[in-house]
């Protein structure tokens, strides 16, 4: 992805994996992230941080040394329903006392932080409902519900098989909605500066009347 600029962004895919909804009272189970090149393929090693290995806090700083919550261009992320992700996290590193945002630092960061979400694609896919627009419903993704369940039984290498799936499906579809939805900006682009056809045929129209 290259802005007005001509500076190339540096994409990564991100996602996390946690023990349920809410960041009061869930912890984050995993975070995971990957380099993507423009085209959205993965340029890079896939890295999951597993909070099993390191615990929950270290996850965390490790996610915010990577810059994800700063409000800069310097790490874009890539991925699916990632307002809830970033919520999430900025949540529980401020639960750990890892970051100070008062209401003025997180609405900047909303407003300046670039990402790149799957979910508006997935609605149109399905078209137009909220209701139904689940990754899983569009691949071969299972329901991420799974997860809190594998985490408390200890089956930590079906957590690591499901996130790597999960990150193939949403790149996949990633990929095929940037080609598709391309091909379809290529047709309706307009050239800036042009003449607008419709005015044109309404002033050609306009002229040849008596």
């Amino acid at each position: 992805m290259v802005p007005a600029e001509g500076v190339r962004l540096p994409l990564y895919y991100f996602d996390i994996e946690t023990t349920g909804d809410d960041p009061q009272q869930d912890r984050i189970v995993t975070v995971q992230y990957q380099p993507l090149a423009d085209d959205l393929s993965a340029v890079g090693p896939f890295q999951v941080i597993a909070e099993w290995e390191w615990g929950e806090k270290q996850v965390i700083q490790m996610a915010l040394d990577k810059g994800v919550l700063e409000p800069t261009w310097d790490f874009v992320p890539v991925g699916n329903r990632l307002r809830f992700d970033l919520t999430f996290l900025i949540e529980r590193a401020t639960k750990w006392n890892l970051v100070e945002w008062d209401l003025a630092k997180l609405k900047y960061f909303w407003f300046t932080k670039p990402y790149v979400d799957l979910g508006p694609i997935l609605v149109m896919l399905n078209r137009g409902s909220l209701a139904g627009s689940s990754l899983h419903n569009f691949s071969e993704k299972e329901r991420g519900s799974r997860i809190p369940r594998m985490y408390l039984a200890g089956r930590f290498p079906e957590i690591i098989e499901y996130v790597t799936k999960e990150r193939n499906a949403a790149l996949d579809l990633l990929q095929e909605g940037r080609d598709v939805l391309g091909t379809m900006g290529d047709q309706r682009r307009r050239t800036p500066g042009a003449p607008d056809p419709a005015r044109i045929e309404e002033s050609e129209t306009s002229e040849a009347k008596p």
